[in-house]
């Protein structure tokens, strides 16, 4: 089943969808890095990082 994580900071449009959990959890934290200049608490991945369905 595929994840989806959108990102919520400020005007930011970055999304990633991927079928690989380790995968998006891995770009979203490189994303954070190095657009935000910080860290994203695993806790908060978890809880932004969708399993979407596909029709």
């Amino acid at each position: 089943m595929p994840y989806q994580f959108s990102c919520s900071g400020g005007n930011c449009q970055f999304m990633i969808r991927s079928s690989s959990s380790d995968e998006v959890k891995r770009l979203v934290r490189a994303h954070v890095r190095m657009t935000h200049g910080g860290r994203i608490d695993q806790s908060d991945l978890e809880r932004d990082m969708e399993r979407i369905e596909l029709a």
